[in-house]
């Protein structure tokens, strides 16, 4: 008998949630769907799979031994799905990008660039903190600081990020302390919550403060430098954005030691699909084009 991989992918989420509610909302189908597709593939395989107790679905012998064959063809089914545009001769469809708030600022201040060169692909930025899984295609390429951990994913270095100290106009006309190395301890500040100390310009500016918090804290990005250019405080900014914005002041050099490298991931069977590659292409080509804006030096130099 053919093992049917629907089948196959209710018996997995079955086996990883282990109750019948929780499979049918991660399949995004109803439970009696699953129930009944469980339960028809128990009578395919002659096997019960799973002994139904009070806290929950356990796989049985059978069950257990029919989980690295379900795993195995679930890898198979996303590496199919991954290569399934690989044959195409078109540069087109869709391409999704997964970034965190800083480059996804950078790309979205670049998009109808990007728009014109490729008018047939069609872009999709995903804002998120946490990365995107690519064997699973939750997206096709990833933006991060970091690299990867997975060793089967190819990173490309984009380029280096810089941050520096900015404040509103209005801001550091009314403080003029902020303009000196009284700006520690007689002005306001916005920074991330303590969830995201990790972010860049965190621990300087802790070390800066000398313990004391931010008067304001955020959990994202584009809030912190809206909450900054609205004169709630000082903050540290990526370069290209804080220098951009006329309504600000940068107060510092690119801070030593904040800077990040940045890099494009990519899972190799999605690097040669021509949309990929395409829209890969153009980031790399966008963050050498913006190197010393990236840098922050382009303001230094003019």
């Amino acid at each position: 008998m053919a093992l049917n991989w629907d089948d196959m992918r209710v018996f997995l989420a079955v086996a990883r949630h282990r109750s019948l509610s929780a499979a049918a909302r991660h399949l995004k189908v109803t439970q009696p769907t699953v129930g009944r597709r469980l339960s028809q593939l128990e009578e395919n395989l002659s096997a019960r799979l799973f002994d139904r107790l009070p806290d929950g679905f356990v796989q049985t012998a059978a069950g257990a031994e029919l989980l690295p064959i379900a795993e195995e063809m679930e890898r198979a089914a996303e590496t199919l799905e991954r290569r399934q545009a690989s044959l195409a001769d078109q540069v087109s469809g869709t391409v999704r990008l997964s970034v965190f708030e800083t480059p996804a600022q950078f790309l979205t201040n670049h998009l109808p660039e990007v728009r014109e060169r490729l008018p047939e692909i069609e872009i999709e930025i995903s804002m998120a903190h946490v990365n995107a899984n690519l064997s699973k295609r939750e997206a096709d390429l990833v933006v991060r600081a970091c690299l990867p951990e997975s060793p089967e994913l190819v990173a490309r270095k984009l380029g280096v990020l810089s941050y520096a100290v900015y404040g509103s106009k209005a801001y550091v006309e009314a403080n003029p302390q902020a303009q000196g190395p009284e700006r520690y301890s007689r002005c306001n500040w916005v920074s991330f919550d303590d969830d995201h100390t990790y972010f860049a310009g965190q621990a300087w500016m802790r070390d800066h403060l000398e313990g004391q918090k931010a008067a304001v804290r955020v959990n994202n990005g584009l809030v912190l430098h809206e909450a900054v250019r609205k004169g709630a405080g000082l903050g540290v900014l990526p370069c290209f954005a804080g220098d951009a914005d006329p309504s600000l002041v940068r107060l510092t050099p690119p801070l030593r030691g904040v800077e990040s490298d940045m890099h494009i991931i990519v899972h190799p069977d999605l690097r040669q699909l021509p949309n990929v590659r395409a829209v890969m292409d153009e980031v790399i080509r966008l963050f050498k084009q913006e190197a010393p804006r990236l840098a922050g030096v382009s303001t230094l130099a003019a």
